[in-house]
């Protein structure tokens, strides 16, 4: 009875000690990390004003979209680790939950970018209608910017609002090509702001720059129109392994797939799979996207 009650006692004090020494390393580790997760956090939301305030001109605050990741990161770890059961599977949801509002972000970015090029020839169209009837080249902007399709209406009356705020013309046409981020863009304010130190004909400069946008734009959708089957294949790749994954589970070896979920070499083999096929998908993307 003595040892039992002794045994008891030493079981309970070490119980204590653990727990102490857990609480203590995780304050020492919140206030080491700390700070530098805070500064991630900053350069993050810095990051994400920049795209959403910037390039897609939308009020989202960052800090919401910092919220909404913290959301989707716990979401995406307790599912992973609810289907594996391991902390691999964990740490898979963890990256998952983390790239998801950022690839979002990116998709909106680049669909708003495909519109704003598709918009721009007959907005450099307009802009000369403007000025051969007579306008100057504020007001043919405002024209634009008036009249013009979304995103191309955003664009301008944005330009326009920070020339009418006391921004010089050259600075808010400067600061349009850096927000869109678009080669076709850049070339139209590059020649505009020439055009202003050197004088000449807006007019016949507008349709110059139009017929080599119209030009470029041909091109690019002929290598796209090339391209296509190439990126179509690294779709198809990318999914294969979750098919064959799929199909040997339901029609060979449920049980062995099952393994390869539970045992340690088979979580080894399934993130090289994954790693493996992300790499390769990377690879085939790069390979088909040929810049003009």
């Amino acid at each position: 009875m003595i040892l039992g009650a002794g045994d008891a006692s030493l079981d309970m004090t070490q119980q204590v000690v653990a727990s102490v020494a857990i609480m203590v390393a995780t304050a020492v580790a919140i206030r080491i990390g700390a700070r530098p997760l805070g500064q991630l956090i900053l350069r993050r939301e810095r990051h994400y004003a920049k795209v959403i305030g910037g390039s897609l001109l939308m009020t989202i605050k960052p800090r919401t979209v910092t919220v909404m990741s913290t959301i989707l990161m716990f979401f995406f770890t307790l599912l992973f680790y609810y289907i594996t059961g391991s902390p691999l599977g964990a740490c898979v949801g963890l990256v998952i939950g983390l790239m998801l509002p950022t690839l979002y972000i990116k998709h909106l970015r680049e669909k708003r970018l495909e519109k704003l090029n598709e918009q721009l020839v007959p907005g450099i169209q307009t802009l000369s209608s403007g000025v051969r009837a007579g306008l100057n080249l504020v007001q043919a902007l405002e024209l634009v910017a008036h009249d013009a399709p979304s995103p191309l209406r955003q664009e301008f009356a944005h330009l326009v609002r920070e020339y009418e705020f006391g921004l010089g013309l050259e600075d808010a046409m400067s600061n349009a090509a850096v927000r869109i981020g678009s080669g076709d863009f850049g070339l139209l304010f590059a020649a505009l702001l020439t055009h202003r130190e050197r004088g000449g004909d807006l007019g016949e400069t507008l349709d110059k720059i139009c017929e080599a946008i119209r030009e470029i734009q041909r091109l690019e959708h002929r290598v796209d129109s090339l391209t296509a089957q190439g990126r179509a294949t690294a779709r198809f790749l990318g999914a294969m392994p979750m098919v064959v994954l799929a199909i040997v589970y339901f029609i060979v070896d449920a049980k062995g797939v099952e393994r390869m979920f539970t045992s340690t070499p088979g979580k080894i083999i399934l993130a090289a799979i994954v790693v493996l096929n992300i790499l390769g998908f990377l690879w085939i993307k790069k390979i088909m996207d040929i810049d003009i």
